[in-house]
């Protein structure tokens, strides 16, 4: 083989119509790749390089072809299945191959390939104008939803989604790329995202418009809420063609689009999904302490699938949310039917992507069972729901829906073999008695021996050889076998076929008559069964509305069920959402350093912000006392009852929220030059430019980057801003001298701590007024700094208490100086400045343990 080789010819040109992909390039029982992608291939997946007329080449075989696409797709690589499509005329020249198939991150459907909890989307993306458009797609399961905002907001979008959707792969405009700098970071930033560029050109917004008509069989788009000459009309269509073109197949269960405007659900910035740890946590990017642990006990795939995306998507609408949080009710206060209801989810499977795999003319006979199964644990749960006192308060299929069902239900019941092949070639596809001419020649095949018996007796009969037999092998068929002491009673009409050592084997005309009848029988019955097969899978399919409407019934059915058992597992309770626009949680936990922790151990704390009282609250306290849990569990149970979940609380009324802004802690991004300050003003910086005064703020020891005067001079001017924008804001400080801000929207509180024979004790409680101090050096000794260090600390710490000027001397130097000039008139000031009404005793000692230091007494 070299590369002038007519082969090698065929392979580099296919190869250029797929540049972008990995070429699996089919040679007998073998995918070969060869040159680069040989190079890159072997390093992947750990398999052998060679070379061959110096090409250098692997392989992988056919047959075990899933498990390393698998891995590929994982390394974010796109694959482009070429195929034999016909043998060389005459047996001269090269079989005619060509791309059947392209497997990308974004598009694949094979069930080994997807993780049956999450939604694999293929994201869209472009600016148009001054409007930037968005669209994705889940091509397993037909969810399709498009939004735009103005250009303005492109960068802050664009990253929000990312984080939202997390897709395996991208499109979009070629010269946004190449243009846009920040884009690059924003996209750069997912190493295992495929990013494909399309050409400028390409979009088009007649063709598009039609190409989406096309597609949804109407005659417009304005059922979509979408006009002809709408930017978002060109993404949309870019995610159809490029699907379209990969998968090389009809998407007939694509046939609607949802589009959602910023209104539509909170908003949530990548550093709020982050530091909330929604769906992966800080440490290790698991599912592990997260919101997602606390709240997932679906039964089904589909449901865990909603429950993430219900985290990641929290409502603006307060109607949909009374009307999730009555449904959950229902289940919530029926626990016996709560348990049944989840008893039959438990024999659902993903129905989503199974009615998918019918659509696009890839299921299989066991991939129709299970339909059949699921329908079937399906439409049992409505029975359960009659004893229900609220019933119509849950999710429920028309009569004209459980009717098809329940006839398609039927219809797999009595055509499918109860133990399917997955393959269309060896039969075993329909059960007995639903087709008479299979049956027919099913029973033709099992007569077989009947017929060969009668016809051996006869031969034995006549020919007087007690011991003769019919045999079989697949290279001669059928045969008489007789040893060399019988061979002169052989018959005359017995023809010689083959001679052994110690036998002749001999054939008949009437034996070749009934192995041409057996093997005609065989071959048509598993002809028929296939074309039998492929009908009742076409009857499916024209059933693709119904199948979709009973997922989307079973995906709300176990998201509400999961809900209902958390809120009995961990004692949530239903909150009030709506009102004043203030917060009001008495005895509120968080959810999950609560399920982590021995039962009674969490302490709760109560919380108002808003409505009737300030916005905004000033919370002080030392680290370890429990600041940013309060924080932390604020958002999160806001966010709970916007996504239509009970909540961890005695009692809860939630003003609805636009955005929720969580800026907690803050670490350095090396790759792109960014210090921890820099990331921690980019943040604020974010949150003071898009929150309004619908939205929550939680903010965490802003400032804390840089010099001390700095950050408290930041940290009081973003105070004072966020205060004269009156956005509900949970405000968390070391800098004290924050307490001293004087405005009506302002509240002190801080974290209660019990000071004892010098020891303190964290009671994690949230009490009104400001707080006494840090303690930084006690929560130096509890974290086992040596003593050595917490004694010079508690010494320069009295040395900077004492006075304005901050000199301080080494150790051994004698007593800090102070100002000698006016001690005296400095004690007095003090002394006048002292608010007695609102000092607490703990705060009165340590005034006066610094006073005796001023003074030397």
């Amino acid at each position: 083989m070299s590369d002038t080789t007519p082969m090698m010819r065929q392979y580099r040109r296919i190869k250029q119509e797929n540049r972008d992909a990995i070429l699996f390039f089919r040679l007998g029982d073998f995918y070969e790749m060869f040159e680069q992608d040989a190079r890159e291939v072997s390093g992947i997946l750990n398999i052998t390089l060679t070379k061959r007329h110096n090409i250098p080449m692997c392989g992988i075989p056919y047959h075990a072809a899933s498990a390393y696409i698998g891995r590929l797709l994982k390394a974010g690589k796109k694959i482009a299945v070429c195929e034999q499509t016909a043998l060389p005329p005459k047996g001269k020249g090269i079989a005619e191959r060509e791309v059947v198939e392209i497997i990308t991150p974004g598009t694949v459907l094979e069930e080994d390939y997807l993780d049956n909890r999450r939604n694999n989307y293929l994201f869209s993306f472009g600016i148009y104008g001054s409007t930037a458009c968005f669209a994705y797609l889940d091509l397993s399961t037909g969810d399709f939803k498009a939004t735009s905002v103005k250009k303005e907001r492109f960068h802050e979008y664009l990253s929000l989604e990312l984080n939202r959707l997390d897709p395996k792969e991208v499109l979009l405009q070629e010269s946004l790329y190449d243009e846009d700098q920040v884009l690059r970071q924003i996209i750069g930033d997912r190493k295992s995202m495929v990013i494909n560029r399309i050409p400028d050109w390409h979009f088009d917004q007649t063709d598009a418009f039609q190409r989406l008509c096309r597609q949804f069989g109407t005659a417009n788009l304005k059922g979509f809420g979408i006009d002809q000459d709408d930017p978002l009309v060109m993404t949309t269509a870019a995610v159809l063609e490029y699907v379209g073109e990969t998968s090389k197949t009809l998407l007939d269960h694509i046939r609607s689009m949802e589009r959602y405007t910023d209104e539509t659900y909170v908003g949530l910035d990548t550093a709020t999904q982050r530091n909330l740890e929604l769906v992966r946590n800080l440490n290790d990017g698991s599912e592990q302490y997260t919101l997602l642990e606390v709240l997932d006990y679906s039964r089904t795939s589909l449901g865990a699938r909603r429950i993430r995306s219900r985290l990641l998507h929290p409502l603006r609408n307060m109607e949909q949310i009374n009307s999730r949080l009555d449904a959950l009710e229902a289940l919530y206060r029926n626990q016996i039917l709560l348990g049944s209801i989840r008893d039959e989810l438990g024999g659902v499977l993903d129905l989503q992507r199974l009615a998918t795999r019918v659509a696009l003319q890839k299921a299989h006979a066991k991939d129709l069972l299970s339909i059949r199964n699921t329908l079937s644990s399906a439409r049992r749960i409505p029975g359960l729901l009659q004893g229900c006192g609220n019933k119509e308060a849950l999710p429920a299929l028309s009569p004209e829906q459980e009717m098809t069902l329940d006839r398609l239900t039927e219809l797999l019941s009595e055509s499918l073999h109860e133990d399917p092949s997955i393959l269309l070639t060896e039969g075993r596809l329909i059960a007995p008695g639903y087709h008479k001419e299979l049956d027919r020649l099913r029973n033709a095949r099992r007569d077989r021996k009947r017929v060969l018996d009668e016809y051996l007796e006869r031969e034995r009969a006549s020919s007087g050889i007690a011991n003769l037999r019919i045999k079989y092998n697949k290279i001669i068929g059928y045969f008489f076998e007789i040893t060399k002491s019988n061979l002169k009673a052989v018959p005359e009409h017995f023809i010689r076929r083959q001679s052994l050592v110690g036998s002749e084997r001999f054939t008949t005309d009437e034996l070749i008559h009934i192995e041409t009848e057996v093997n005609s029988a065989a071959e048509r019955a598993i002809e028929l069964e296939r074309e039998v097969f492929l009908e009742l899978r076409e009857k499916v399919r024209t059933s693709l509305d119904e199948l979709y409407a009973c997922a989307e019934y079973l995906a709300e059915m176990d998201a509400l069920a999961s809900f209902a058992y958390a809120a009995t597992v961990h004692g949530f309770i239903r909150p009030q959402v709506g009102g004043s626009g203030g917060i009001i949680i008495e005895e509120g936990r968080h959810p999950v350093v609560e399920k982590h922790l021995p039962p009674g151990d969490f302490i709760p704390n109560s919380l108002r912000l808003g409505g009737e009282d300030p916005p905004f609250a000033l919370i002080t306290g030392p680290n370890m006392a429990g600041k940013s849990t309060v924080l932390r569990q604020t958002a999160l149970i806001v966010l709970m009852a916007q996504i239509g979940s009970f909540v961890p609380a005695a009692r809860a009324e939630i003003g609805l929220v636009d955005r929720i802004f969580c800026r907690v802690g803050a670490s350095d991004n090396l790759a792109r030059g960014e210090s921890t300050f820099l990331v921690e003003m980019n943040e604020t910086a974010n949150i003071l430019r898009y929150m309004s005064n619908s939205s929550l703020v939680i903010m965490d020891e802003v400032g804390r980057g840089t010099s001390t005067n700095d950050g408290l001079s930041i940290a009081w001017a973003v105070s004072e801003y966020i205060l004269e924008k009156k956005v509900n804001t949970l405000f968390a400080t070391h800098y004290h001298e924050l307490t001293s801000i004087e405005n009506p929207g302002l509240r002190n509180l801080h974290m209660e701590v019990l000071e004892k024979e010098g020891e303190i004790i964290f009671l994690k409680r949230l009490k009104e007024g400001a707080a006494a101090g840090s303690y930084g050096i006690h929560v130096a000794r509890l974290a086992g700094i040596p003593d050595q260090v917490i004694r010079r600390a508690a010494e320069i710490l009295g040395g900077l208490d004492d006075g304005a000027q901050l000199t301080v001397l080494p150790p051994g130097a004698g007593e800090i100086q102070h100002d000698l000039f006016g001690a005296d008139d400095m004690v007095i000031q003090e002394i006048k400045n002292l608010k007695i009404d609102s000092t607490t005793p703990l705060e009165a000692l340590n005034f006066l343990a610094r006073l005796q230091k001023t003074l030397k007494i």
